[in-house]
């Protein structure tokens, strides 16, 4: 027991790699994620018949996705780890070099073409290989069994897929129910 009257918990970590194309959770994010700023842009260029814009949207979007396939090799590789404290989800160190490497690049082009926006998107694409939850920031969970993906969110801005192998999943989404009082979908205290 700890101080809390919690059950102390030994350091449960892992590594996996997660099929970009053939992940339901990590296929939703990214939709999210290129869908709706590209959604958004392609409705303006169709209000106002910008044609030629939409052409050049088609072909950056599709050169997007060419480069994040290229770069993450078709995979996303995540090292998880869970401590007393929280979780830490983390881009393994070979990927998380490309990562970087893309997101200085980026941003040195943004720096040479004048481009202030471009830089903020190289500085912010490096930025989020890391990630740590505190058991208590986390205040809601979602379960999910077939893909064997344990949703956290704590703040706005704040979450973590927490990808299991078939062989820990049970183990895993024990533990989080355990540190956080959960017995399915829902909202923690």
């Amino acid at each position: 027991m700890n101080a809390e009257g919690g059950i102390l918990l030994d350091e449960l970590n892992w590594s996996i790699r997660i099929p970009i194309l053939k992940n339901r959770v990590i296929s939703n994010q990214l939709s999210l994620a290129l869908g709706i700023p590209f959604g958004i842009l392609c409705i303006v260029l169709l209000v106002v018949q910008a044609y030629s814009g939409l052409v050049m949207v088609g072909v950056a979007l599709v050169l997007g996705f060419l480069l994040v396939l290229l770069l993450f090799r078709g995979t996303y590789d995540m090292e998880f780890l869970l401590d007393d404290k929280g979780i830490t989800c983390e881009t393994q160190s070979k990927q998380k070099k490309r990562v970087r490497r893309m997101a200085t690049a980026t941003a040195v082009m943004g720096v040479l073409a004048g481009n202030p926006t471009t830089v903020a998107v190289g500085m912010m694409a490096g930025a989020r290989t890391k990630e740590k939850l505190l058991w208590k920031q986390i205040r809601r969970v979602k379960y999910l069994d077939r893909q064997r993906t344990i949703m956290l969110r704590a703040g706005v801005g704040e979450s973590i897929a927490v990808f299991c192998t078939e062989g820990n999943y049970k183990q895993i989404s024990a533990v989080i129910r355990q540190k956080l009082g959960t017995t399915n979908e829902q909202d923690c205290s």
